[in-house]
């Protein structure tokens, strides 16, 4: 039976959980939402939301709309101290990551 892009997106949610974890988190996923933030990891120094995606060929320019959705919420909220990141899971390639601030947009090192 074939997996739904439900199914397919909660996946690379699981894997972003475990890899937050792993590096001292403590660790919220945003069940079924279409909000701004998929996954919300909590450390004493440092507080990351996750906005994820998932793909078979990678086109950062399909997702500039998410981008200027996060910077938004930065503005609105005041959320200079959270850091806001994109991660694209490409199929057999894995995670491509993206900061988002409200001015700017830098690729991190992917896993």
């Amino acid at each position: 039976m074939a997996r739904t892009n439900y199914q397919r997106g909660y996946e690379v949610e699981r894997k972003i959980m475990e890899q937050l974890a792993e590096q001292g988190f403590l660790v919220l996923r945003s069940a079924g939402s279409h909000s701004k933030i998929d996954v919300l990891g909590l450390r004493r120094d440092r507080i990351i939301a996750v906005q994820s995606k998932r793909t078979k060929k990678l086109s950062f320019s399909g997702y500039k709309k998410e981008v200027t959705a996060i910077q938004s919420v930065i503005f609105e909220y005041g959320l200079d101290n959270v850091d806001f990141e994109l991660w694209v899971w490409v199929d057999r390639q894995g995670f491509k990551k993206w900061a988002i601030t409200g001015q700017d947009i830098k690729e991190k090192g992917a896993s």
